[in-house]
């Protein structure tokens, strides 16, 4: 976990959120052959993702989140932010399972984003598509997390 100040809230959020979900996740049991699914690749963005081959998948997105602002006390400013991650597989269940992984070491470690000062933590919404690219059908997870972060004010008189 690395600590978040005012000039890397961005960076630094994000990277708090890659580095639990890539510590935590690496493969999860399914109920069809082959048993077992391993994430190929953990990304930044969905543009950073390669959909060439079956191999690829699957696939954990780890977006930028979201900072919207406002003035919390006279010193304080208050980040009500959101993150959202995105899986991508090749089987439903996959993607199911992937999901669940993802929310559950997010809410199991809340405390230490708490640490860091990300509070009030919260599932917001989840969604779910199916696309194909050429011959790959597709099945994408999503999960929106919102939380809040309070810095202080950069002051001027």
């Amino acid at each position: 976990m690395v600590t978040i100040t005012k000039s890397t809230i961005v960076s630094s959020i994000w990277r708090n959120f890659y580095d639990r979900i890539k510590s935590q996740i690496t493969s999860v049991t399914i109920s069809i052959s082959p048993g077992s699914q391993t994430v190929q690749t953990y990304a930044s963005s969905y543009s950073d993702v390669n959909f060439s081959s079956k191999d690829n998948f699957p696939i954990i997105v780890i977006n930028s989140p979201r900072i919207p602002q406002e003035q919390f006390t006279f010193g304080k400013t208050q980040v009500n932010g959101t993150i959202d991650l995105e899986v991508y597989a090749t089987n439903s269940q996959a993607a199911d399972k992937f999901l669940d992984a993802i929310n559950n070491a997010i809410e199991t470690y809340k405390g230490d984003f708490a640490d860091l000062g990300i509070q009030m933590l919260e599932l917001d919404d989840t969604d779910n598509d199916f696309v194909e690219h050429g011959n790959i059908k597709v099945h994408i997870r999503n999960a929106r997390w919102k939380f809040q972060y309070k810095y202080d004010r950069t002051r001027s008189y």
